[in-house]
C-alpha cells in the first residue's frame, strides 16, 4: 500500500493475537489511532459480535448492503468510507490495559460457538463469513501500524 500501511491477511484469531503482541514491542503509526486505541475499538466490535440472541430482524438497509459482503470476503478489504459509530470511537488516552483486554476478548472469541450477532451494516451473516469479516476488520485497523522490531 502506498499510504504507509501494511498488507495484512489474517486467517485466524491466533494471527491477530501474534500481530498485536509484535506491535506491542514497538511500531510506527500511519494513521490516527495508536495500538491501544485500535484495541479499544476492536475489543468493542468483537464483544458486540458475541452478544447473545435473540436478534432484531434485519433492516432493509442491512439487506441492501449484504451484497457487498462477497466482494469484501474475496478481496480481504473493507470498502472506504465506513465510519465508526460514536460509541466505538476510542478516547485519546487509552492505556496498555486495552491491549490486554482485546487479547483476552480474542481468546474468548476463538472459543465462541456462535451464533455471531448481526453486523451493524451487513446484518446476519453465515458464521464463517462473520468470522472472516471480523479478521478483515482487524487487519484493516492493524495495517496502519508497522512493527519496528
Amino acid at each position: 500500500m502506498s499510504d504507509g500501511r501494511r498488507q495484512l491477511n489474517f486467517t485466524s484469531e491466533d494471527d491477530v493475537i501474534a500481530d498485536v503482541q509484535r506491535l506491542r514491542r514497538g511500531y510506527t503509526q500511519a494513521g490516527a489511532w495508536s495500538l491501544p486505541q485500535m484495541c479499544v475499538h476492536l475489543d468493542k466490535a468483537v464483544q458486540f459480535r458475541m452478544q447473545p440472541g435473540p436478534f432484531a430482524p434485519e433492516t432493509p438497509e442491512q439487506t441492501a448492503k449484504k451484497s457487498l459482503v462477497p466482494g469484501i470476503l474475496a478481496s480481504g478489504k473493507l470498502p472506504d468510507g465506513i465510519k465508526a459509530p460514536e460509541p466505538m470511537i476510542p478516547p485519546a488516552d487509552c492505556g496498555d490495559e486495552s491491549i490486554d483486554s482485546f487479547l483476552a476478548t480474542l481468546e474468548k472469541y476463538r472459543r465462541f460457538p456462535g451464533p455471531t450477532a448481526p453486523h451493524r451494516i451487513f446484518g446476519m451473516l453465515a458464521e464463517p463469513d462473520a468470522r472472516r469479516l471480523n479478521l478483515i476488520h482487524c487487519a484493516h485497523h492493524l495495517s496502519y501500524l508497522t512493527p519496528t522490531n
